[in-house]
């Protein structure tokens, strides 16, 4: 509910604006620039859409230093997800086993050939492309 949190804001700021030791009967000019009272963030309601195959879901920074672009190859699954993954696989201090760099990311199984990461769940594929 935004309605309580602009009030309890507008009395924080009236409180902080009384003076606190009432000795002088001069009032203060408030020092600095005017307050400013951001307006509330508007955030999607519910769980994250799914992805369908195609979707680019935007890079990451793989282990070369160069980005990557993250891809929906065949399946669903959320862009948060996708970008989540390969952010934990191409992160140095996730052990990979063999050439092919295989790893297990929250039950993901995702391993690399050439400049192509590839991780898969069931019936979906991700892939981040160099």
């Amino acid at each position: 509910m935004v309605v309580p949190r602009v009030l309890a804001l507008v009395t924080l700021v009236a409180l902080a604006g009384c003076s606190a030791g009432g000795h002088s009967a001069k009032r203060q000019q408030p020092s600095g620039p005017p307050l400013v009272i951001p307006k509330p963030s508007h955030t999607p309601t519910g769980p994250p859409r799914p992805a369908r195959a195609g979707t680019v879901c935007g890079r990451v920074a793989a282990l070369g230093g160069y980005p990557a672009r993250v891809v929906v190859v065949k399946g669903r699954t959320t862009c948060v997800t996708a970008l989540r993954v390969f952010t934990e696989y191409y992160d140095p201090t996730t052990p990979a086993e063999g050439s092919a760099g295989l790893a297990v990311i929250d039950h993901w199984t995702c391993s690399t050939r050439l400049k192509v990461a590839t991780c898969t769940l069931r019936t979906t594929t991700i892939q981040a492309r160099g």
